[in-house]
């Protein structure tokens, strides 16, 4: 694998007595698009929130190209699963967006035009003057990706970002952040309770389990891209990998 551009190192996190996640390290390589996937309860949203710097482990630590993170840096933006929180809601679409650039001290005569690319990137470009609630969630979503893209991040933290939209919109935006991840070279790293969205996005996929939360397996997705919805679902290694993943979760359910 390449230079890693941030790692866990064996990082450890309790809330008072319970232990959530137990001595967990691995590496993410520049633009890789990893996934992390894992039972309720085994510290996926922790982990990211460790990696965004939100929280401080009690023993190892997260490294962003080799610096210790320890509180929030622009560097790494992360995309929340509830959109509608993440919003600001007396701000246009366009304002939103604007947010990052303005906490990133951009100048102020290149915003407009900053804006208007990052919204037709996303294929928002029409509805820049409306406000989130005039939105549909799959558009919210996509709002709030384009902030997060407005801050140019390094690393991209996406926590469970399209657990709540409905199956069609969910594949339609499982397929525009490959695409735009793509195009823009930029490292992800996204939570999913899905082994299925995991499978079909991520280059690696980091399994976990719970009580504490533990690595279990890190698999290597050898599927070509770009990938289908169909095509790559029906895949004989999709469905393989699938039931690799599967089976550590079932192993745990039934213990």
């Amino acid at each position: 694998m390449a230079q890693p551009i941030f790692a866990f190192r064996d990082v450890s996190v309790r809330f008072g007595a319970t232990p959530i996640l137990d001595k967990v390290g691995f590496d993410v390589a520049p633009e890789e698009f990893l996934c992390l996937v894992g039972p309720s309860g085994c510290g996926k949203t922790t982990l990211l929130r460790v990696a965004a710097g939100l929280i401080r482990p009690q023993e190892g630590r997260a490294e962003f190209e080799g610096r210790a993170v320890a509180e929030p840096t622009p560097e790494l933006a992360i995309v929340f699963q509830d959109y509608s929180r993440a919003l600001l809601p007396w701000r246009t679409v366009a304002g939103n967006v604007e947010l990052a650039l303005e906490a990133r001290g951009a100048p102020r005569a290149g915003r407009a035009a900053e804006v208007k690319r990052l919204l037709g990137i996303i294929g928002l470009a029409d509805h820049a003057q409306k406000f989130p609630l005039q939105l549909s969630g799959g558009m919210q979503q996509r709002v709030q990706i384009a902030r997060a893209l407005a801050q140019r991040p390094r690393i991209l933290l996406m926590d469970e970002p399209f657990g709540s939209l409905d199956a069609m919109t969910r594949q339609a935006l499982q397929d525009e952040i490959a695409r735009l991840c793509k195009a823009e070279r930029q490292t992800v790293v996204f939570v999913t309770h899905d082994l299925e969205e995991a499978i079909y996005l991520g280059d690696r996929v980091v399994a976990l389990e719970a009580n504490p939360g533990r690595v279990v397996e890190i698999v290597e997705i050898a599927l070509p891209r770009p990938r289908d919805q169909l095509t790559t679902r029906e895949h004989p290694r999709f469905l393989e990998y699938r039931h690799r993943l599967f089976g550590h979760l079932a192993k745990k359910e039934a213990e």
